[in-house]
């Protein structure tokens, strides 16, 4: 990572940690974020390498983060209607812009891509040293957009599901519990997570 990069994200961590919600200014959230893109992304850059030697952003500061899969027509609907709520709840401060991805559909069967190509949706929280953040009335709201657009939450990200709740999201959830409860019949690699979307 050059150095340019270390001191912005250093800057930007120290602007969110001013601006966050129950901090001091929440209304500069926007300015900061609109300054940090400006410092680092107005210029052209490219990158070629394989995809674990290289990414296309390092988030250094502490976050929360949510991250779901919605079908990839259903990316500007679902946009525009997280825009709205944003809009309509003024205390409900975004940290950051929402990261948005395509990808392909696949045939794995707990993927959140699987058998359609789909658009991910990221929404993070800034995670002040020593502080939590109020977060939970845009998690809700990120969420209920989510599910209502087909959305499926990112496996290593925060989600709220229940096993009912994946077995409407994954068409072939059942055939991957069968094959679970075949290979590991007493549980042994189960933990209360897991336990939370087994059972």
């Amino acid at each position: 990572m050059d150095e340019g990069y270390r001191v912005a994200t250093g800057v930007l961590d120290q602007g969110l940690s001013l601006g966050s919600n129950n901090t001091f200014l929440p209304c500069l959230v926007g300015w900061i974020n609109r300054f940090f893109f400006w410092l680092l992304f107005t210029r052209k850059k490219e990158n070629s390498n394989l995809s674990h030697k290289i990414f296309t952003y390092e988030c250094r500061f502490k976050q929360h983060v949510q991250d779901w899969a919605i079908p990839r027509e259903k990316t500007k609907e679902a946009l525009l209607e997280l825009k709205a709520m944003l809009e309509a709840h003024p205390k409900v401060v975004a940290h950051y812009p929402v990261e948005v991805r395509f990808t392909r559909g696949d045939d794995i069967l707990l993927s959140p891509c699987f058998q359609r190509d789909s658009c991910y949706m990221n929404i993070i929280m800034y995670r002040p040293y020593g502080k939590d953040v109020p977060r939970l009335d845009y998690w809700l709201a990120y969420e209920t957009i989510m599910k209502k657009f087909g959305g499926r939450p990112h496996w290593a990200k925060a989600h709220n599901c229940t096993r009912k709740d994946f077995e409407k999201m994954y068409p072939a959830f059942p055939k991957f519990c069968a094959i679970r409860e075949k290979l590991d019949p007493i549980g042994m690699f189960l933990n209360s997570y897991l336990e939370k979307v087994f059972y």
